[in-house]
């Protein structure tokens, strides 16, 4: 007896609010997933109109889930300062490992002290009207360093459109902060899949 393989479920586009995205996984329900992504059970299920029936979900199914942006998302960090020949970064907007949403940065970055006093480099996501999100990147031991963090977005904050990702050099005895050297601003075209 051969087993019929389900064709995912994959929605046109995603209503305003819910323009993010999840991949039904192995034992989802839409219980777990409204409870992953902290939704109305009924939101959940009124947003995704293109499952019939919310009580038989797949492996593979996607569904809209709440953002204002589409995500996953990626955002090429540019320099707003002369910086050396190439230094650069990107910032992935994704899902948070325990709901929510994420923020993994990661560029390469000559030595904090290029800027000035300073001995390490701090990601940040600013979120109008709500304020900002930050945390130390590490580096890689290559030569020059991938520098890399990220940052878990509280559940009742949600990034939206205009954001800024931003990266700068800041030093961890003082607490003094540089200027930005890189930038992306987080916009639904530059997040459209």
């Amino acid at each position: 007896m051969s087993r019929v393989q389900q064709i995912p479920r994959v929605p046109l586009s995603c209503p305003p609010g819910f323009l993010g995205r999840y991949t039904v996984q192995q034992g989802d329900t839409f219980f777990t997933i409204s409870q992953m992504f902290r939704v109305r059970l009924e939101a959940l299920v009124a947003n995704n109109p293109h499952i019939p029936n919310p009580n038989l979900i797949f492996p593979g199914d996607v569904l809209c889930v709440p953002g204002l942006i589409p995500f996953p998302c990626c955002v090429v960090l540019r320099p707003l300062v002369r910086v050396p020949f190439g230094t650069g970064g990107v910032a992935l907007i994704n899902f948070a490992p325990n709901g929510g949403q994420a923020v993994n940065i990661t560029a390469t970055l000559p030595p904090p002290q290029t800027f000035g006093n300073f001995d390490i480099y701090v990601g940040e996501i600013l979120i109008p009207n709500i304020g900002g999100f930050g945390n130390q990147l590490f580096p890689t031991p290559q030569d020059p360093p991938n520098w890399s963090t990220r940052i878990d977005i509280p559940t009742v904050a949600q990034i939206v459109p205009n954001s800024r990702v931003v990266i700068r050099p800041s030093n961890s005895i003082t607490g003094v902060s540089g200027p930005v050297i890189l930038e992306g601003i987080i916009n639904i075209t530059n997040c459209r899949r």
